[in-house]
């Protein structure tokens, strides 16, 4: 009886041993080049086009190469043809985990030819997780995309996740916001103070001239293009540093500094200059123009996402002179008790998502509310996404530093199909 028992324990094991291994998961459809998803035609001058995919079990091809600083090898591919000439914007802005992105045009993997690459090129909005070029599109040019993970990270942190699902969307270039003079972006730096006294002020400026344009009045008119606007009042005395354009060796941006309030009445106060010093007072306004030159030879302005700095040595404050009022009291000002009005400004709708920009007359946090959701805190721009199909209703208080919250929210109401379920 006991061998008739072994004998069953040992066809049983022998049985198991000889069960197929459970099979893991499948690449993508689109892990190869050759096999690269087409996407539809129509753009630009039509609906954005976005499109869900995974990179999870994707592989590298030999050949294959995607810009960035540390390609995971989870690649998938894309094509897409345009059907008209326009600057585009192709990212990866909403996904699961840190992504790389490629545009490049060619038919064979080893030997493409990149669309956009740089970081002039990088933008205008996306965060700093995703991946987003932007570039001039010419009809009946065939694009080739790729999404891959990133996995660079700093030492002593854990290695990033590399694979799962993202949202690649292909839309036309917004224009700038502060394209006009009177929508000049306001620059708002901070003063530091070290130990020892020693005080610096530092600010940091970002934008992009993709699709701006110069406005009637504007200084040097017929030499520059592209321009947009931004406006910096000096929080007290000093010499304000303001750093050339980045990029500018590559995209001949430039950056000049007016006084004055009105476009077509701007005196300069430096012009052309790679780095520019200017003296202000406290409460001095400057308004500074980042420009494309339209070069000899050239149709078009230089163009490019930028950023630059504005700096200041501030003098130290006098710790030692002894203050004649030291035992004299300020009255304290009345408490605040205005609230701020809040005011919603662009927004983008797709397929199942929203976003929202939105602003405040004065500085204040921001609570925002989707439907009968409660408020939560958030900040501009405020993205939903996987939204179910219907009519929905977006508010939004701004609450000052003093506590007081708008009482009559902003709102928007909006309608959005929900996004089909991908077959897998």
């Amino acid at each position: 009886m006991r061998r008739g028992i072994t004998s069953l324990l040992v066809l049983a094991l022998l049985a198991s041993l000889a069960l197929p291994a459970a099979a893991s998961a499948a690449p993508p459809a689109n892990d190869k080049f050759a096999s690269r998803q087409i996407l539809g035609p129509g753009f630009p001058g039509g609906a954005p086009i976005e499109v869900t995919g995974s990179n999870v079990e994707a592989g590298k091809e030999e050949g294959e190469f995607i810009p960035g600083m540390s390609p995971a090898g989870h690649s998938v591919w894309f094509q897409w043809e345009a059907t008209g000439d326009g600057w585009v914007s192709v990212g990866v802005c909403d996904s699961e985990f840190p992504t790389l992105i490629g545009v490049f045009t060619g038919s064979d993997v080893k030997t493409l030819t990149p669309a956009a690459e740089g970081n002039g090129s990088e933008g205008p909005d996306c965060p700093y997780q995703g991946r987003q070029y932007t570039f001039l599109a010419t009809a009946g040019t065939k694009y080739v995309i790729a999404v891959d993970g990133n996995s660079f990270y700093p030492p002593e942190s854990p290695p990033p996740v590399t694979e799962g699902e993202f949202d690649l969307e292909i839309k036309e270039t917004p224009v700038p916001s502060n394209d006009d003079f009177e929508n000049a972006t306001v620059i708002a730096g901070q003063v530091y103070e070290e130990p020892g006294g020693d005080r610096f002020y530092f600010a940091n400026a970002r934008g992009f001239n993709w699709t701006a344009t110069n406005e009637h009045g504007e200084p040097q008119e017929t030499t520059t293009g592209a321009s947009v606007w931004y406006s910096l009042t000096a929080p007290e005395d000093g010499t304000y540093n303001f750093s050339s354009p980045c990029c500018q060796a590559a995209f001949r941006l430039i950056l000049d500094v007016y006084g004055g309030s009105v476009v077509d009445e701007l005196t300069p106060v430096a012009v052309g200059e790679e780095f520019a010093k200017v003296d202000l007072t406290a409460g001095e306004t400057v308004r500074i123009r980042v420009a494309g030159p339209i070069e000899e030879g050239l149709e078009d302005p230089a163009v490019a996402n930028f950023d630059f700095n504005i700096s200041a040595i501030l003098p130290k404050a006098d710790t030692e002179t002894p203050n004649p009022f030291e035992s004299w009291t300020a009255p304290k000002p009345p408490p605040d008790t205005a609230a701020p009005e809040t005011t919603i400004g662009k927004r983008y709708l797709a397929v199942g998502k929203a976003k929202f920009w939105f602003s405040s007359n004065e500085a204040a946090g921001f609570l925002c509310r989707l439907d009968k959701g409660p408020f939560k805190p958030c900040s501009s721009p405020r993205s939903y996404k996987r939204l179910k199909g219907g009519q929905h209703t977006f508010r939004v208080k701004a609450v000052d530093a003093a506590g007081n919250a708008d009482q009559t929210p902003a709102v928007a109401r909006f309608k959005t199909v929900a996004r089909t379920p991908r077959s897998r």
